[in-house]
């Protein structure tokens, strides 16, 4: 090949190489402007202000401490959200749920000054899942899921084809400022020794709560003992240890299961950003094993927990899903989730 062929040929290939240069940035998609998994306050805000939520309880003062809706995806799925600032007796700034009805995404964030809080946390901004929550009375509602009937006892659930062996399956990211800011993001299961009973939740009803993430959270006031629970996290299997509190210091049994094997366990520590699927019934047996047959450990020990088989007995009326954030050390402080999605699946 001569010398004038070899440097046609190069310029061939160098216009070649530069037409398509040109298309693929012609047709290049665009650069998301927040990322999928937002785990800073910034990308939080800007997704939670996105069209895609078209469906908001924003609350702006104490006096709309508690704000809820039911929602409906366009698959049919129903759910209710609370802007739930349940012990935010004062504050300055915004509390702001958003709902997308298509995909059922959820996005929460907050931020706090001057705040009063009348108890230990500020609020739980949540999704009530499936079930009926006691607060509102033996139901005014039941939230139904095709794979998970609620209310059923734990007897019920633990049955080798019961709704306990069903896969819970949730892609989700917290956000927080500044970084020693307080919270849980956790699940919420109401069990209760009469499930029709209205206006109140007392001993001997029990309040599970799975947690997921957890920021300067001081988890020794209440724990009895740690446990291996099966879970996979972002598709991969984990035998975690989970820590386990057990507290009699409210009118109800109190039983938190908190994850152990990342970050300072004491403190902090789970997942901040993650594709997470469990079983329901490990954490049942949870509180087969640990719930105190004779007195709680902690607190008051009035109408103690009988035994194994009055546990069994107790039915669970709901899940819910939030965030726990606050306490009374602080004044002020900005935090906010991101739920991508969650469903109740037979198998995996």
């Amino acid at each position: 090949m001569n010398t004038k062929l070899i440097v046609i040929t190069a310029v061939v290939i160098v216009a070649i190489l530069v037409v398509l240069g040109v298309l693929l940035l012609k047709h290049k998609p665009p650069m998301r402007q927040i990322q999928e998994l937002p785990i800073n306050m910034t990308g939080l805000i800007n997704l939670c202000h996105s069209s895609q939520f078209n469906i908001t309880l924003v609350s702006t003062s104490a006096s709309q401490a508690y704000l809820s809706k039911f929602v409906t995806t366009s698959s049919g799925m129903q759910y209710r959200i609370e802007n739930n600032l349940y012990d935010m007796g004062a504050f300055n700034g915004i509390s702001y749920l958003a709902f997308n009805p298509l995909t059922g995404s959820l996005c929460y964030y907050g931020n706090f000054t001057n705040v009063y809080d009348k108890g230990v946390d500020w609020a739980y901004p949540e999704v009530v899942i499936v079930g009926y929550k006691p607060w509102d009375g033996y139901p005014v509602y039941n939230l139904r899921n095709p794979n998970l009937t609620l209310p059923a006892r734990i007897s019920d659930l633990l049955q080798p084809n019961g709704g306990g062996y069903d896969w819970v399956k949730l892609t989700y990211s917290v956000a927080y400022a500044p970084s020693t800011f307080p919270e849980d993001f956790a699940f919420d299961i109401w069990i209760l020794y009469n499930p029709k009973e209205v206006g109140t939740i007392t001993r001997p009803d029990l309040e599970l709560m799975i947690w997921l993430f957890f920021n300067n959270t001081d988890i020794t006031w209440a724990k009895v003992g740690t446990t291996k629970i099966p879970i996979i996290v972002n598709g991969d299997y984990r035998n975690v240890t989970w820590a386990v509190l057990v507290s009699c210091n409210f009118p109800w049994t109190y039983v938190a299961v908190i994850p152990q094997d990342t970050g300072n366990t004491t403190v902090a520590g789970g997942w901040r950003a993650a594709t997470v699927e469990f079983q329901l019934a490990p954490f049942l047996n949870a509180i087969l094993q640990f719930v105190p047959n004779k007195k709680c450990e902690t607190g008051l020990s009035n109408y103690p927990i009988k035994d194994e088989a009055y546990l069994e007995n107790l039915t669970m009326v709901d899940i819910e899903l939030g965030i726990e954030f606050g306490n009374q050390y602080i004044k002020s402080g900005s935090v906010g989730y991101y739920l991508k999605d969650i469903s109740i699946l037979k198998e995996r």
